[in-house]
Protein backbone atom coordinates (compact mmCIF):
# COMPACT_ATOMS: atom_id res chain seq x y z
CA UNK A 1 0.00 0.00 0.00
CA UNK A 2 1.34 3.36 -0.65
CA UNK A 3 1.01 6.13 1.74
CA UNK A 4 1.81 9.67 1.47
CA UNK A 5 3.53 11.89 3.81
CA UNK A 6 1.70 15.01 5.01
CA UNK A 7 3.83 17.71 5.32
CA UNK A 8 3.30 19.68 8.52
CA UNK A 9 1.47 22.74 9.02
CA UNK A 10 3.60 26.36 8.50
CA UNK A 11 2.80 28.19 11.30
CA UNK A 12 1.62 31.38 10.38
CA UNK A 13 3.47 34.39 11.72
CA UNK A 14 2.06 36.84 14.36
CA UNK A 15 1.41 40.41 12.79
CA UNK A 16 3.86 42.70 14.05
CA UNK A 17 2.85 44.41 17.10
CA UNK A 18 3.22 48.56 16.92
CA UNK A 19 6.36 50.33 17.18
CA UNK A 20 6.98 52.65 19.81
CA UNK A 21 8.24 55.99 19.16
CA UNK A 22 12.04 56.79 19.23
CA UNK A 23 12.97 57.49 23.30
CA UNK A 24 13.93 60.85 22.16
CA UNK A 25 10.95 61.68 20.82
CA UNK A 26 8.87 60.65 23.21
CA UNK A 27 11.37 62.57 25.82
CA UNK A 28 10.34 65.79 24.05
CA UNK A 29 6.60 64.53 23.44
CA UNK A 30 6.50 64.18 27.45
CA UNK A 31 8.23 68.01 28.25
CA UNK A 32 5.83 69.48 25.62
CA UNK A 33 2.74 68.03 26.40
CA UNK A 34 3.32 67.72 30.69
CA UNK A 35 4.66 71.55 30.77
CA UNK A 36 2.78 72.86 27.97
CA UNK A 37 -0.94 71.62 29.22
CA UNK A 38 0.28 72.42 32.82
CA UNK A 39 0.80 75.83 32.25
CA UNK A 40 -2.35 75.95 29.31
CA UNK A 41 -4.70 74.90 32.33
CA UNK A 42 -3.99 78.01 34.96
CA UNK A 43 -3.89 80.12 32.16
CA UNK A 44 -7.41 79.24 30.75
CA UNK A 45 -9.13 78.96 34.04
CA UNK A 46 -9.56 82.74 33.38
CA UNK A 47 -9.95 82.56 29.91
CA UNK A 48 -13.28 80.36 29.59
CA UNK A 49 -16.62 80.73 30.32
CA UNK A 50 -18.80 78.20 31.15
CA UNK A 51 -19.73 75.11 29.48
CA UNK A 52 -16.11 74.79 28.55
CA UNK A 53 -13.97 76.55 31.77
CA UNK A 54 -14.32 72.99 33.58
CA UNK A 55 -11.83 71.58 31.44
CA UNK A 56 -9.41 73.74 32.56
CA UNK A 57 -10.16 72.62 35.92
CA UNK A 58 -10.61 68.65 35.55
CA UNK A 59 -8.95 65.71 36.72
CA UNK A 60 -9.97 63.36 34.24
CA UNK A 61 -8.99 66.41 31.36
CA UNK A 62 -5.23 66.10 33.04
CA UNK A 63 -5.50 61.90 32.47
CA UNK A 64 -5.59 62.43 29.02
CA UNK A 65 -1.87 63.56 28.25
CA UNK A 66 -0.57 60.46 30.39
CA UNK A 67 -2.54 58.51 28.18
CA UNK A 68 -1.58 59.92 24.84
CA UNK A 69 2.11 59.34 25.85
CA UNK A 70 1.25 55.52 27.22
CA UNK A 71 0.19 55.16 23.74
CA UNK A 72 3.41 56.63 22.35
CA UNK A 73 5.31 54.60 24.18
CA UNK A 74 3.73 51.10 23.82
CA UNK A 75 5.97 49.24 26.19
CA UNK A 76 4.67 49.33 29.83
CA UNK A 77 7.56 49.84 32.03
CA UNK A 78 8.24 52.99 29.69
CA UNK A 79 4.64 53.79 29.08
CA UNK A 80 4.06 53.94 32.56
CA UNK A 81 6.97 55.90 33.69
CA UNK A 82 6.41 58.41 30.90
CA UNK A 83 3.04 58.61 32.17
CA UNK A 84 4.04 59.89 35.47
CA UNK A 85 6.86 62.53 34.18
CA UNK A 86 4.11 63.61 32.26
CA UNK A 87 1.77 64.42 35.12
CA UNK A 88 4.63 65.47 37.36
CA UNK A 89 5.38 68.10 34.90
CA UNK A 90 1.43 68.93 34.42
CA UNK A 91 1.51 69.64 38.00
CA UNK A 92 4.72 71.70 38.78
CA UNK A 93 3.83 73.79 35.29
CA UNK A 94 0.74 74.59 36.75
CA UNK A 95 1.76 76.08 39.93
CA UNK A 96 5.03 77.24 38.62
CA UNK A 97 2.58 79.33 36.29
CA UNK A 98 0.76 80.19 39.24
CA UNK A 99 3.56 81.30 40.65
CA UNK A 100 4.70 83.38 38.15
CA UNK A 101 1.22 85.33 38.12
CA UNK A 102 1.56 85.99 42.11
CA UNK A 103 -1.13 83.23 42.68
CA UNK A 104 -0.90 81.93 46.26
CA UNK A 105 -1.20 78.69 46.62
CA UNK A 106 -0.58 75.66 49.60
CA UNK A 107 2.98 73.54 49.71
CA UNK A 108 0.53 70.59 50.67
CA UNK A 109 -1.98 71.35 48.51
CA UNK A 110 0.42 71.19 45.54
CA UNK A 111 2.31 68.22 46.79
CA UNK A 112 -0.90 66.13 47.21
CA UNK A 113 -1.27 66.36 43.40
CA UNK A 114 2.12 65.51 42.70
CA UNK A 115 1.30 61.66 44.66
CA UNK A 116 -2.00 61.46 42.82
CA UNK A 117 0.32 62.29 39.43
CA UNK A 118 2.12 59.56 40.10
CA UNK A 119 -0.98 56.84 40.32
CA UNK A 120 -2.64 58.70 37.48
CA UNK A 121 0.52 58.59 35.54
CA UNK A 122 0.64 54.67 35.85
CA UNK A 123 -2.99 53.70 35.59
CA UNK A 124 -3.17 56.26 32.83
CA UNK A 125 -0.11 55.48 30.90
CA UNK A 126 -0.37 52.04 30.90
CA UNK A 127 -4.23 52.47 29.69
CA UNK A 128 -2.55 54.19 27.08
CA UNK A 129 -0.13 50.94 26.24
CA UNK A 130 -2.68 48.51 26.35
CA UNK A 131 -5.09 50.56 24.56
CA UNK A 132 -2.59 50.44 21.32
CA UNK A 133 -1.15 47.12 21.83
CA UNK A 134 -2.15 43.58 20.17
CA UNK A 135 -4.28 42.08 22.83
CA UNK A 136 -7.89 42.72 22.27
CA UNK A 137 -9.00 42.71 25.59
CA UNK A 138 -6.41 45.03 26.88
CA UNK A 139 -7.23 47.46 24.02
CA UNK A 140 -11.05 47.70 25.52
CA UNK A 141 -10.07 47.54 28.58
CA UNK A 142 -7.37 50.99 28.11
CA UNK A 143 -10.09 52.63 26.17
CA UNK A 144 -12.33 51.89 28.89
CA UNK A 145 -10.73 53.53 31.81
CA UNK A 146 -9.95 56.45 29.86
CA UNK A 147 -13.45 56.90 28.52
CA UNK A 148 -14.76 56.01 32.25
CA UNK A 149 -12.91 59.08 34.10
CA UNK A 150 -14.25 61.56 31.62
CA UNK A 151 -17.76 60.23 31.55
CA UNK A 152 -17.52 59.49 35.83
CA UNK A 153 -16.18 63.32 36.33
CA UNK A 154 -18.93 64.51 34.10
CA UNK A 155 -21.68 62.71 35.91
CA UNK A 156 -20.40 63.94 38.94
CA UNK A 157 -19.87 67.13 38.40
CA UNK A 158 -24.00 67.50 36.57
CA UNK A 159 -25.07 65.51 40.31
CA UNK A 160 -23.33 67.49 42.77
CA UNK A 161 -22.54 70.88 41.35
CA UNK A 162 -26.10 71.27 39.47
CA UNK A 163 -24.93 75.00 38.08
CA UNK A 164 -22.00 72.93 35.93
CA UNK A 165 -24.82 70.54 34.84
CA UNK A 166 -24.27 71.47 31.00
CA UNK A 167 -20.86 70.71 31.79
CA UNK A 168 -21.20 67.84 33.08
CA UNK A 169 -23.36 66.21 30.72
CA UNK A 170 -20.81 67.53 28.04
CA UNK A 171 -18.00 66.03 29.50
CA UNK A 172 -19.93 62.93 29.79
CA UNK A 173 -20.80 62.77 26.21
CA UNK A 174 -17.23 63.10 25.58
CA UNK A 175 -16.60 60.26 27.43
CA UNK A 176 -18.88 57.61 25.32
CA UNK A 177 -17.52 59.58 22.49
CA UNK A 178 -14.14 58.39 23.37
CA UNK A 179 -15.13 55.00 23.82
CA UNK A 180 -16.77 54.56 20.32
CA UNK A 181 -13.70 56.37 18.70
CA UNK A 182 -11.38 54.41 20.16
CA UNK A 183 -13.02 51.12 19.86
CA UNK A 184 -11.02 49.03 16.43
CA UNK A 185 -14.75 47.73 15.50
CA UNK A 186 -18.29 47.42 16.90
CA UNK A 187 -17.80 44.65 18.91
CA UNK A 188 -15.07 46.44 20.74
CA UNK A 189 -17.28 49.63 20.88
CA UNK A 190 -19.64 47.67 22.88
CA UNK A 191 -17.44 45.97 24.73
CA UNK A 192 -15.66 48.95 25.71
CA UNK A 193 -19.46 50.91 26.61
CA UNK A 194 -20.36 47.97 28.36
CA UNK A 195 -17.31 47.90 30.67
CA UNK A 196 -18.30 51.67 31.30
CA UNK A 197 -21.03 49.98 33.71
CA UNK A 198 -18.01 48.79 35.85
CA UNK A 199 -15.01 51.53 35.05
CA UNK A 200 -17.98 54.43 36.15
CA UNK A 201 -18.79 53.60 39.86
CA UNK A 202 -15.08 53.30 40.13
CA UNK A 203 -14.40 56.25 38.94
CA UNK A 204 -17.50 58.08 41.12
CA UNK A 205 -15.96 56.09 43.65
CA UNK A 206 -12.28 57.62 43.09
CA UNK A 207 -13.75 60.77 42.88
CA UNK A 208 -15.46 60.82 46.24
CA UNK A 209 -11.90 59.62 47.82
CA UNK A 210 -9.19 62.41 46.52
CA UNK A 211 -12.41 64.79 47.28
CA UNK A 212 -11.85 63.07 51.32
CA UNK A 213 -8.42 63.03 51.11
CA UNK A 214 -7.78 66.51 50.74
CA UNK A 215 -10.06 67.44 52.77
CA UNK A 216 -8.41 65.91 55.33
CA UNK A 217 -4.39 66.64 53.90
Amino acid sequence: MLTTATAPATAVPAPPGPRPVPPWVLGIVVVVLGAGVGALTEYLQGALDDPWAMWANSVAAWCVPAFAIGALAVRLPIAAAAGIATELLLVTAYYVTQSAQGVPHATSTAIGWALAAVVAGVVFGVAGAWWRGREPRRAVGGAALLAGVLVSEGLFRAVHFPWQGDSGVIMAGVGLVVAAVLGRSWGQRLAVVGLLVLVVPLGLLGIEGVNWLFAAW
